[in-house]
């Protein structure tokens, strides 16, 4: 007699669709590293940002393995361009457009601001 299997267990290989040729661990590492690497101490600070090990950020930088959802939500929190570069793998430019349309209404705010306290 056999026991049956417990649990439905599926581990993707972190891989985009074949059209797009760069792999979800390629494009975090390229962006870490644009983002992140002149800082001193960049695994330090992307370690501090997730909470991930210093070995586990050090695979990221590499490029070869991926952050698991906790930790690119917490990567997508302290580095904008991380959201920028998945929405344009994913093929939403339109989410994209529509992020920027808000920092550029709260820069407008911020300076109405500033115009109408001079204005005093």
């Amino acid at each position: 007699m056999s026991f049956p299997k417990k649990g439905n267990s599926f581990h993707g290989n972190g891989r985009l669709p074949p059209d797009r040729g760069e792999t979800f661990a390629q494009m975090v590492s390229e962006v870490l590293r644009c983002a992140v690497s002149e800082r001193p101490s960049a695994v330090k600070v992307v370690a501090g940002w997730t909470g991930a090990g210093e070995r586990t950020v050090k695979n990221w930088f590499a490029g070869s393995c991926a952050p698991k959802g906790d930790h690119f939500r917490e990567l997508v929190r302290h580095c904008p361009e991380m959201l920028e570069a998945f929405l344009l793998s994913v093929g939403r430019q339109d989410h994209l457009t529509f992020a920027k349309v808000g920092e550029v209404e709260a820069a407008l705010i911020e300076a109405l601001a500033a115009i109408t306290k001079l204005k005093r």
